[in-house]
């Protein structure tokens, strides 16, 4: 999830890793050449860095000092394996690696660690260990791979759904667009049901409706989208009530991305300002030294404003396994904020924690270290603990109100899209 709030701390402390009594380890924003020869420093290095900057001690139920009593001895073995001049591999490593970090809560998390003394037999020049995805493929409900659950989402939405539903699709269009490194593709179009009332049905790919948004109007190649997200909202606030059925906003497969999408997602159909969640990060080297909640506020935004609310207009939220970070966020806080709202669909991934770019890290205790290039090891992690209605999504995700899984369809295409589609009718 990129991050557009900034939220500043004055860090004055010098301090040491909390095992006994080590010395400090910086973050990438103090990079220098860090320098180790040996398997166990570079794993006591990753190991007194996520004790002091690791955002979710209090949620984690890690025994992170019995994961360095028990793993320490085995990554000293490694180094005895080098000194008697035998391969280390990266299955080796890894081994180790995904027991030691594995299970940590962080969804966001991602490991990546070069062998320092590389293998003949290794093929890959690195390793990685995504705990979020290591839990998310547990679930009965898993679906195999995000990219090939996407593909099928374009096709649906490009070639199958006219025919599909006892409804008409009255406009519809679609932006594939190269935005903030990512391709990002929109889908909109007005849904009619036999009764003539309308759904304005979006779906997207990426949370990046401020960045395309910035270019409406221009010639930039990213405007399609921006036209697309016009088009959902214009007819959400145009469309009059009798004909207006509802609001559909599909987050399958949404990989993350903009917070202040939510300005555009909720703030449309806010009449105060509001604050929709909580933020917290490390101030200091102790586990459990957070700084107090912050609230974050979004306003209400004129420009395609409508009291959905007062209007008691169904806004169903579709979701799944693969909506990730504001993927899943966005779903979260409109279910927290707009009482007409509705989620279906399937358990989200639950990396809900936002990120700073790694060049801000010192402006606080946590998030991302390391460069793997030049010493050896990198490894992603949240900068913030977030809190939504009172409660910390990490690791979990958000359970929808009705639980539709895409796997157990009974022949529907789209259990999930006939599930909102039904629960509209009906309201």
């Amino acid at each position: 999830m990129k991050r557009n709030i900034i939220i500043l701390a004055v860090i004055a402390l010098i301090f040491s890793g909390c095992r006994k009594q080590a010395d400090y380890h910086p973050y990438i924003g103090e990079t220098g050449a860090l320098a180790y020869d040996s398997y166990s420093t570079q794993f006591e290095y990753l190991w007194k860095c996520i004790s002091t900057g690791y955002v979710f001690w209090d949620v984690d139920k890690t025994n992170w000092d019995d994961v360095y009593d028990e793993y320490m001895p085995r990554f000293q073995a490694l180094d005895d394996k080098h000194t008697a001049e035998q391969d280390v591999t990266l299955d080796d490593l890894k081994e180790l690696y995904l027991g030691a970090m594995g299970g940590m809560q962080d969804h966001h998390m991602n490991v990546v660690i070069r062998n320092i003394h590389p293998s003949p037999n290794d093929i890959a020049s690195y390793l990685m260990v995504r705990p979020g995805m290591m839990e998310v493929e547990k679930r009965d409900y898993y679906i195999e791979s995000l990219y090939d659950a996407q593909m099928n989402m374009k096709e649906f939405l490009c070639y199958d759904m006219d025919n599909h539903y006892d409804l008409t699709v009255h406009e519809s269009a679609t932006a594939f667009v190269q935005e903030v490194g990512d391709s990002v593709t929109y889908h909109y179009c007005l849904l009619n049901l036999p009764d003539g009332r309308k759904i304005p049905y979006l779906w997207q790919s990426m949370a990046a409706i401020t960045p395309v948004m910035r270019t409406f109007g221009s010639s930039d190649p990213a405007s399609a989208a921006a036209d697309i997200v016009d088009h959902w909202l214009t007819a959400i606030k145009n469309t009059p009530r009798e004909q207006l059925a509802g609001i559909i906003l599909d987050n399958r497969t949404n990989t993350g991305g903009y917070q202040d999408d939510l300005d555009y997602l909720i703030g449309s159909f806010l009449n105060e300002k509001t604050e929709i969640l909580k933020t917290r990060y490390k101030e200091g080297p102790g586990r459990l030294e957070h700084s107090a909640w912050s609230p974050y506020y979004i306003y209400p935004q004129s420009k395609y404003h409508r009291d959905i609310t007062a209007e008691n207009i169904p806004y169903v939220v579709i979701c799944d396994i693969y909506s990730v970070s504001m993927g899943e966020i966005e779903p979260m806080t409109i279910k927290a904020v707009l009482p007409t709202s509705h989620t279906i669909g399937e358990r989200t991934f639950g990396a809900t924690g936002p990120l700073q770019p790694t060049t801000s890290i010192d402006l606080n205790y946590g998030g991302p270290f390391g460069d793997y290039n030049t010493m050896k090891h990198y490894i992603y992690t949240s900068s913030f603990e977030s809190s939504i209605g009172g409660k910390i999504y990490e690791g979990i995700g958000l359970t929808p109100d009705r639980i539709v899984l895409r796997k157990d369809h009974d022949g529907s295409y789209e259990p999930q899209l006939d599930a909102a589609i039904e629960y509209i009718s009906n309201h």
